[in-house]
């Protein structure tokens, strides 16, 4: 008793240390959480935007896979990113993102920087320095509310506005407002757009990474103790490309599309940036809709875990159960010789063929013979001595003679005749 019980913690160790470092941990779980897929029909989707493409009859696709995927050829095209993702890019891809931009398409960037919706609480901070690539902007966080002035501190009047403020938007949603700044092809007829934020938001500022100008072509409504108007939106141009950012993330989604002139400022961003022949795609893949292999999913699958632990019960039983504690040393028993030849010879004939076993047969046969005569061992035929040798018979001698010529020529022989016959002649003449 005290050994199973030794096993059986010893077993539950392994187990313990085999789960602790090769086992993927679990996962948060976002099946059946408001995404933005263009599958979503929820608040939070773009399944409205999808319908409106499919009867305006603007081409659109879904992106399931790496942006490695993206069309090498394709121009004109209009690629809607959603950030945070769910899934977070890898470096190579945004090098094959920043090539497609450049190509000629354009590169939209949704991203949650002004407004939190719920699917993105929890996020890694670290999607900033992603974004940053893709958009080939930095991002910082603008300092809320009155700053102080130097030597003085902020009004406690003040203060307590904005604590009321932050109550406020966590009790309910907060609505938030943006316009374009002077007239520009995109904010035509374009007067007024709404976000929606959940959840408090931290305000962002953005800077072009390299000489590439970036315009700041729409700003937010500013605050009661704003000291200016925050830039939302931002363009810059990539080679035959473009790259547009928006600081919200909610506001071309199925809760907001007709909300004041949303699915209008969309509408002009597909007219101005898509060519005749391109489509709108759908970046679902980096938010958890992917057809390649996953492995996080994979490990995340209940039905895995079913299994496994099915194999761990099965194992503890075994281990604990009729598993021969001390196993008892089985009696040597020797090889005998003849089945050992027999299996060998077995082998090889398998792995040759009977022509090459018969040839190998007479160089064996045509060997002995010149070991007898004192002549080089070549394998090479004696017919001519053995011709001349009374002791081997005409009949024996013409055998000999028919079947090395059918092993010369490739042909199958019979193996235990030739055997046979030439172990009858050796006996012969030795």
């Amino acid at each position: 008793m005290k050994e199973r019980l030794t096993t059986f913690a010893l077993a539950l160790g392994a187990l313990a240390l085999f789960y602790a470092l090769l086992f993927p941990k679990p996962l948060p779980d976002h099946e059946g959480q408001d995404l933005p897929l263009s599958t979503e029909t929820r608040a939070h989707g773009y399944q409205a935007v999808w319908r409106w493409l499919k009867a305006e009859k603007i081409p659109q696709q879904a992106l399931h896979q790496p942006y490695s995927n993206l069309s090498k050829s394709s121009r004109g095209d209009v690629l809607i990113v959603t950030m945070p993702p769910q899934v977070p890019p890898r470096r190579e891809e945004l090098a094959d993102l920043d090539e497609w931009v450049a190509r000629g398409n354009t590169l939209l960037v949704m991203a949650a920087l002004d407004d939190t919706p719920p699917w993105c609480l929890g996020a890694d901070p670290s999607f900033l320095k992603s974004l940053g690539r893709m958009t080939r902007l930095e991002f910082d966080a603008k300092t809320q509310g009155v700053e102080k002035r130097a030597g003085q501190a902020a009004n406690p009047e003040q203060r307590g506005k904005r604590v009321l403020r932050a109550l406020q938007q966590v009790v309910e949603p907060e609505r938030i407002e943006f316009r374009g700044r002077g007239s520009l092809p995109l904010f035509d007829g374009v007067h007024s757009v709404l976000a929606l934020s959940e959840f408090p938001a931290s305000h962002w500022n953005g800077a072009g990474i390299d000489q590439a100008p970036v315009l700041e072509i729409a700003e937010r409504q500013p605050a009661p103790d704003a000291t200016a108007a925050e830039p939302v939106v931002w363009l810059q141009r990539h080679r035959d490309g473009q790259i547009l950012l928006i600081g919200f993330a909610s506001i071309f989604d199925n809760a907001l599309i007709g909300e004041q002139n949303n699915a209008r400022l969309l509408a002009n961003i597909i007219a101005w940036s898509r060519d005749p022949k391109g489509m709108v795609i759908f970046d679902d893949a980096h938010q958890g809709a992917v057809e390649y292999y996953d492995a996080r999913a994979f490990f995340h699958d209940p039905r895995l875990h079913r299994t496994l632990l099915w194999i761990i019960v099965l194992w503890f039983l075994f281990v604990l159960g009729w598993q021969r504690m001390r196993p008892a040393a089985g009696d040597w028993n020797l090889i005998d010789i003849t089945h050992f030849i027999g299996a060998t010879g077995e082998f090889f004939a398998s792995a040759l063929t009977p022509a090459a076993a018969g040839a190998r047969l007479f160089e064996n046969f045509f060997n002995a013979l010149r070991r007898s005569l004192g002549l080089r061992e070549d394998g090479r035929p004696v017919f001519d001595w053995l011709a001349a040798d009374a002791r081997t018979s005409a009949a024996d001698l013409a055998e000999l003679e028919r079947l090395y010529q059918k092993t010369q020529a490739g042909r199958r022989v019979d193996l235990v005749r030739l055997q046979n016959l030439t172990s009858r002649i050796l006996g012969i003449l030795r």
